[in-house]
């Protein structure tokens, strides 16, 4: 397979996964602004922070407030990891592809786009923050059952899902280090704050359920993020994702150095132990996770993704 057919093909699944966890983001900040007293613009800065775009938002609009994160996070052509440009750049990349994925994947991603081109400011408002989320979710939703459900399991949908959770691993990192200062092993003091919180975090990668069926009524920053970094049987989790990661680049080329690099990644998390991870803090491991992330796709594109 050509390697410029690979590259849209991995960039299709990261903006679609990217534009579903934008959403997650902004419903953790917007749980937690409701919750909130009067500093409630200080909840939506980590959405900016996430996304990296906090310099631009500044230049941009000034003053942060739910109102300008949100037409910034969501509407904004402008801002490279908006829900818009995310959805545009996937619908970009589908097209440049469509005789190698199925017709029903493509008119999907094409629909999305379509239904978000025609969107702004007013029509925002009257459909209400959660449902738009909601919708956004629905559609990527589709976009990996349609993916899952009809590809050939061959180099373009290997390719495909590579990165898809490549994306998410990076995404579900980010949030885990939203609320990482003073998250350390052995420490075991929490407040209804942090509850609030982590059970926020939960809900928006959907779960809060599997959490309460694995530690019950015990939530606590350290049983949260036990959940969401350790357990590979957790879809988001980052065990999860780099399970998937390090199978798929064995899959493609095993002697890769992006596959042992993934290797290296995934066997930290599967052999290691939570205690272990965290004695300098989360906010050092989360750190550190993004950084070798980060390396690991540029050693994909490296590998792969160069002509």
């Amino acid at each position: 397979m050509l390697s410029r057919t690979a590259d849209h093909l991995y960039w299709m699944s990261r903006y679609m996964e990217r534009a579903e966890n934008i959403t997650r983001f902004l419903e953790v900040a917007n749980r937690m602004a409701l919750s909130a007293g009067r500093d409630r613009a200080s909840h939506w800065r980590p959405v900016l922070t996430i996304a990296g775009g906090e310099a631009l938002f500044a230049e941009c609009y000034g003053e942060r407030s739910a109102v300008s994160v949100i037409e910034f996070s969501v509407l904004d052509p402008s801002n490279p990891s908006s829900i818009y440009s995310s959805l545009r750049s996937a619908r970009e990349n589908a097209h440049a592809v469509r005789s190698v994925i199925p017709a029903e994947l493509w008119e999907s991603l094409n629909s999305t786009w379509l239904e978000v081109k025609g969107l702004d400011g007013p029509r925002l408002r009257d459909q209400g923050l959660s449902s738009f989320c909601e919708w956004v979710r629905e559609r990527s939703h589709v976009f990996r059952g349609t993916t899952y459900g009809i590809m050939l399991r061959d180099e373009p949908y290997q390719f495909l899902r590579l990165g898809t959770f490549l994306e998410r691993a990076d995404n579900s990192a980010r949030l885990l280090g939203v609320r990482a200062a003073g998250v350390r092993a052995g420490n075991s003091e929490v407040d209804a704050d942090d509850q609030l919180h982590w059970s926020a975090v939960l809900k928006s990668v959907g779960a809060f359920k599997a959490f309460r069926t694995i530690h019950g009524d015990n939530l606590t920053p350290m049983t949260a993020v036990d959940l969401l970094v350790m357990r590979d049987d957790l879809p988001r989790s980052l065990h999860a994702c780099l399970d998937q990661v390090s199978i798929i680049l064995g899959n493609l080329n095993p002697g890769a150095e992006c596959a042992r690099l993934a290797g290296a990644a995934h066997a930290q998390l599967h052999f290691g132990r939570l205690d272990h991870l965290l004695a300098r803090g989360l906010s050092r491991f989360v750190g550190e996770f993004v950084t070798a992330n980060n390396a690991l796709g540029a050693r994909i594109h490296e590998d792969f993704l160069m002509e």
